[in-house]
Order: C-alpha cells, then structure tokens, then sequence
C-alpha cells in the first residue's frame, strides 16, 4: 500500500513543473538566457535573437505573466530583465550541461539552441 503524498509537497510538485515547462521552450529558454547576461529591448532580442517579432511578442508576454521577467519603460521602449532569481538558477544549472548556453555574442553557439520562430507551446 502506498502512502499518500502530501497536499504541499502535491502543490511545490505542480509549481515546478509549470515553471520548467515555461522555459522548456527554445525561444524562451533563448530570451532568459540572453536577459540574465543584460538588460534588452524587444527590437535588440529581435537582432540578437532572431525570434521574429510576433512570436517573441507572444513569447515575452507569457515569461511576463509568469514573473519570469520584468520590464520597465524608457520612454516609448520597455527593456526586458529577468525576474525571477529560481530561473537564474535553473538556467546557471543548464550552464554547465550545455555548453552555448552563456555566449549570448557568439551567434555560432546561438545556432545550436534550436530557437525555431514557428513554435508556439
């Protein structure tokens, strides 16, 4: 007979999932990992990134609504920081599995993350 699991460990359980699964996707895992390194606008990620604007729109708005990351306006421009230091961890984290992952300059290293502008999870 198995023991029931406890209704916090049940919710911590459900919280971290949702949060990898935030960032399991290519063009937002790209975004936080560009942000941890500096501060940026939507048109420098669209530059640097590559991500097309409507879906780095759509996917700035979903890193935003789970305070993953922060904005703030300069005038007409709103610059994007990370938010959330548990992402900061999980991504120094993926640092040191992946190589690529911390030369957010180096857009050789970029062509290895699969950032495919179609995905839309």
């Amino acid at each position: 007979m198995t023991k029931p699991i406890s209704n916090r460990i049940c919710h911590s359980v459900g919280e971290a999932s949702d949060l990898l699964k935030l960032i399991a996707n290519a063009n937002r895992l790209a975004i936080v990992c560009f942000l941890m390194e500096t501060e940026a606008s939507v048109a420098t990620l669209e530059a640097q990134l590559g991500i097309v604007q409507p879906t780095l729109s759509q996917q700035l708005a979903e890193l935003r609504e789970a305070g993953v990351i922060i904005g703030r306006r300069e005038g007409k421009t709103t610059v994007y920081q990370v938010g959330d230091p548990r992402v900061e961890e999980i991504v120094h984290l993926l640092r040191g599995f992946f190589a690529g992952l911390d030369d957010v300059t180096n857009t050789s290293a970029m062509r290895k993350v699969p950032v495919d502008e179609m995905m839309f999870d």
